[in-house]
């Protein structure tokens, strides 16, 4: 590696930048986000709905979801099944009996596009007026009916080994396959073992993903029943057709050492295209904005790794057996440009998912990327220094440096594997989880409050008070909340008288980050005070 192809990186950086910059909105989503529902969230109604109706911001899966309702008394009403709408896949529904007069709480659980589960709850009641207790109802419903599932870090460990396995496969036959060494035993040997461990983790992430998104623990992993809703979602379809991918990978190796080696390699080309397109179409970027732009820009980084990390891999395996240098010059070449090439679609992918330069060192997952750009950056100087051992001829040398890159490589493998698990949003586990500030207008105290402060169901309350004696009932509040930062628009908030001046609402918070809330206040006639105050919401 000299200095011209170091600028070579360097310019594709930029590109990648520029890139980004230009198609990139200002704001990428790749979990749901409820946008409104039917009852809307601390409404009054004045007679029982028929249904409940949930309307989010992308294509949601009703399998493996569900609707709760529960009652004051905190009994479970029973309702009907959760189903999605076949005119527009953003909406599900559930039907509901007839409901008395009363408080009500709707919990709710669906499944992102991507494969994640996404929940929230909010009340609504029947009857005259409010009653004043939605909030403290609705408050203990959540903290009752909390579930999850301690299968998270097994489902990001088979994820690392269905990475690891895919790449290592098309690494070793990228490699070695103008070679008759692609009929070896070592070689067979990799590819058969990658084969069978991307056939299996596809197995795991199948059986682990029914009890993960329910909410449920290990004794669930035999439930079969849920294996018939997992197949039905977009990431049980893509697992399936991976393990089919598995079973025909295992006759293409039988067949490697066929005379006809073009129909060989056209073969393969296919099938290791419909193999990545099983990861990339499965995972974040198919719930993103301009999914089917950066499906692509994903396989593309997924082929570009495999090609360069997964063959960097296949040679330090190899390097045991049998003397690499000819192998090495030919990965030599094609890392020229799969390097620069995984450098700039991974650069436009992650800033793309985690919504910019300025949320990056914000979120879980904005560190993760974070992290796997330096460890790219050291497989990056170890290949600088394989490359001059390979000038040099050390045969020897070039196995000891590349065998340090690999230990490198397992590591941006594994930050790759986690940060499939996270959300790209916003985190700040340091904010606090409520938020509380007095402001004071023509002698007005407002005291507004958001419980809790953090990303999910909230309340809102704003409670009006004078410095001495009493305040006659305002006539109406509206508040609304936007965060800037994502060009998120101001969010209302329906408000509900529930006391003197004392007004209560629910919001959902997409995000975490510093939002912005105007509360404006009529007392009376022709009199409006708007309060303005920042609220931060953690994760």
């Amino acid at each position: 590696m000299n200095l011209q192809f170091l600028k070579r990186i360097g310019a594709g950086v930029v590109t990648a930048l520029a890139l980004f910059l230009v198609v990139t909105p200002s704001s990428a989503s790749a979990h749901s986000i409820l946008e409104s529902s039917s009852p809307s969230a601390s409404s009054v109604l004045a007679e029982s709905p028929r249904e409940v109706k949930l309307d989010f911001n992308e294509q949601v899966e009703s399998h493996l979801g569900n609707i709760a309702l529960f009652n004051e008394k905190q009994q479970s009403i029973k309702i009907g099944k959760l189903v999605r709408s076949a005119s527009d896949v953003s909406i599900v529904t559930a039907s509901l009996p007839s409901l008395k007069n009363g408080v009500y709480v709707v919990v709710w659980r669906v499944l992102s596009a991507d494969g994640h589960p996404v929940s929230g709850a909010f009340p609504f009641e029947i009857g005259p007026s409010s009653s004043g207790t939605a909030d403290v109802l609705l408050q203990k419903i959540v903290n009752g009916n909390a579930t999850t599932s301690d299968l998270g870090n097994p489902l990001a460990a088979v994820r690392f080994i269905a990475f690891l396995a895919v790449i290592i496969l098309l690494g070793v036959l990228s490699v070695t396959r103008k070679s008759e060494m692609i009929t070896s035993s070592v070689v067979q040997r990799t590819a058969r073992i990658s084969t069978l461990a991307l056939v299996v983790s596809s197995l795991g992430l199948m059986l682990l993903q029914g009890p993960y998104v329910s909410g449920r623990s290990w004794g669930a992993l035999l439930d079969f029943s849920l294996l018939p809703d997992v197949i039905t979602t977009r990431l049980g379809l893509w697992l399936l057709i991976r393990m089919m991918c598995g079973a025909l990978w295992g006759t293409m190796l039988i067949l490697a050492g066929s005379h006809n080696k073009n129909w060989w390699r056209r073969s393969a080309g296919v099938l290791a295209l419909v193999t990545v397109l099983s990861f990339s179409a499965s995972g974040h970027p198919s719930a993103a904005s301009f999914s089917s732009v950066f499906v692509v820009v994903d396989a593309v980084h997924l082929l570009a790794i495999s090609l360069w990390v997964g063959a960097l891999l296949a040679l330090t395996i190899v390097s045991r057996s049998v003397d690499i240098k000819e192998f090495a010059r030919s990965f030599s070449r094609t890392a020229t440009w799969a390097m620069p090439l995984t450098i700039v679609t991974g650069v436009v992918q992650g800033l793309h998912l985690s919504g910019g330069l300025s949320n990056i060192f914000d979120s879980e997952y904005g560190k993760l990327l974070a992290a796997k750009t330096i460890a790219v950056l050291v497989v990056v100087a170890f290949g600088t220094a394989a490359r001059k051992k390979l000038a040099d001829l050390e045969s020897n040398s070039i196995a000891s440096v590349i065998r340090k890159e690999s230990a490198v490589v397992v590591l941006v493998v594994a930050l790759t594997a986690l940060m499939v698990a996270k959300a790209p949003q916003v985190t700040s586990d340091s904010l606090s989880t409520s938020f509380s500030t007095t402001l004071i207008q023509a002698n007005i105290f407002t005291e507004l409050q958001v419980e809790p402060a953090k990303v999910g169901p909230s309340q809102v309350h704003v409670i009006l008070t004078p410095p001495g004696g009493a305040l006659a009932p305002v006539l109406n509040v509206q508040v609304r909340l936007e965060l800037q930062s994502r060009s998120i628009p101001p969010i209302p908030v329906t408000m509900v008288a529930v006391g003197p001046n004392h007004w209560i609402g629910v919001i959902q918070f997409p995000y975490a980050g510093k939002w912005t809330m105007e509360a404006r206040v009529e007392p009376k006639k022709n009199q409006t005070l708007l309060f303005t105050t920042e609220v931060l919401v953690a994760n």
